[in-house]
């Protein structure tokens, strides 16, 4: 009896260790989370500025937001133009925390609210000149009423840099393009998110301008397009930024860059590069969800240090070249790295999935 017993006893000793060692292994296997942002430098969150003041004003397609720095409020403050996607046009959801950090990092930001519904005022790629007057429209709106408030930012015209997701940076390539007749500052420093037309009008991006001539030799440039984005549709594999990349001949090559981001599901939550790498906010109110790790190590890493390196000539090694700090995206909390970016000088850019001639086998 004293056997059974004992036999038993040690029986259910081993199975509680066993069960230990089960429960840890998979605690530890269910614990590996993404990368904290870093306290300082490019994406870092060491802000100089507790928060931002919220403006609004326009009407229409004409409409605006200015978001201005506070905690302190500086007297002058670099320029940012942030532009929004298609169907995104009620309020700033989709670009929040994007324009937060930016503004918390010392930059107004202005955020053209250039739709008010589907297809208004532009049917999308059909005509896109309407939603481009309306983008200039909100612009000028946006300025005039930062040089007209007494305690308002002054915005620096010459520390201006664009920032445009999807339908916006296609919007926002023209722009820039075009900014010497339009009357709008000059671009120092571009970043393009997925850009895409919608692929309605025919693949290849047809909204854009014929060529991109007009954007500054000197501009510092970074295309990114997402591995399960625009260019891993069927059709569209010469969309997106190897559309746009194919008209930035003029640019010397140490002043752009091609980008490409890769899902990482190695952790909890999941890295996507789906369309929307750069977007999201609250939660409840956007499809793009909260800010992760692709946010502060690349998204606004990258901007971040275009900006600086476009102003001062600082940070440069983490927005352009095939650098370390640029491809690095971080580590899981295992130690293990995080997929790290693909940086090319010319199109393509071809996701794994696809074989040499761009299709999905």
């Amino acid at each position: 009896m004293r056997w059974t017993a004992a036999i038993w006893a040690k029986g259910l000793m081993s199975a509680a260790a066993l069960a230990c060692v089960l429960f840890f292994a998979t605690a530890a296997q269910a614990a590996v989370t993404q990368p904290p942002q870093p306290k300082s430098g490019p994406g870092g969150s060491d802000y100089p500025h507790a928060g931002m003041r919220v403006s609004s004003g326009g009407s229409g397609s004409d409409a605006w937001y200015v978001f201005q720095p506070k905690g302190p409020r500086p007297e002058r403050a670099p320029l940012a133009i942030v532009m929004h996607g298609y169907y995104e046009f009620a309020g700033y959801d989709s670009m929040e925390a994007f324009i937060e950090h930016t503004v918390r990092q010392g930059s107004v930001v202005i955020y053209p609210r250039w739709q008010t519904g589907i297809a208004e005022p532009c049917p999308g790629p059909y005509y896109i000149e309407p939603c481009l007057d309306s983008a200039v429209n909100g612009i000028h709106g946006a300025m005039g009423y930062l040089s007209s408030k007494p305690n308002a930012v002054r915005p620096e015209r010459r520390r201006t840099s664009y920032f445009g997701f999807s339908f916006g940076g296609i919007i926002t390539a023209n722009l820039a393009n075009r900014y010497r007749d339009l009357g709008l500052p000059k671009p120092r420093a571009i970043f393009l998110d997925d850009p895409h037309d919608g692929g309605l009008n025919g693949p290849g991006e047809p909204a854009l301008d014929d060529t991109l001539g007009g954007i500054p030799k000197s501009v510092k440039l970074e295309c990114h397009s997402g591995a399960e984005g625009v260019i891993s549709e069927p059709g569209k594999e010469g969309s997106s930024c190897n559309a746009v990349f194919s008209l930035l001949g003029g640019i010397p090559d140490r002043n752009k860059d091609l980008v490409m981001t890769r899902t990482d599901d190695h952790g909890e939550p999941a890295l996507s590069s789906a369309h929307g790498v750069c977007a999201g906010g609250d939660p409840a109110a956007t499809p793009f969800g909260a800010p992760n790790a692709y946010d502060w190590n690349f998204c606004w890493k990258v901007w971040d240090a275009l900006r600086s390196c476009a102003y001062s000539g600082t940070d440069c090694g983490y927005a352009l070249s095939d650098t370390r700090r640029h491809r690095s995206m971080g580590r899981w909390s295992d130690g293990r790295r995080v997929k790290p970016l693909t940086i090319q000088d010319d199109p393509p850019l071809r996701p794994p999935s696809m074989n040499r001639s761009g299709t999905t086998p």
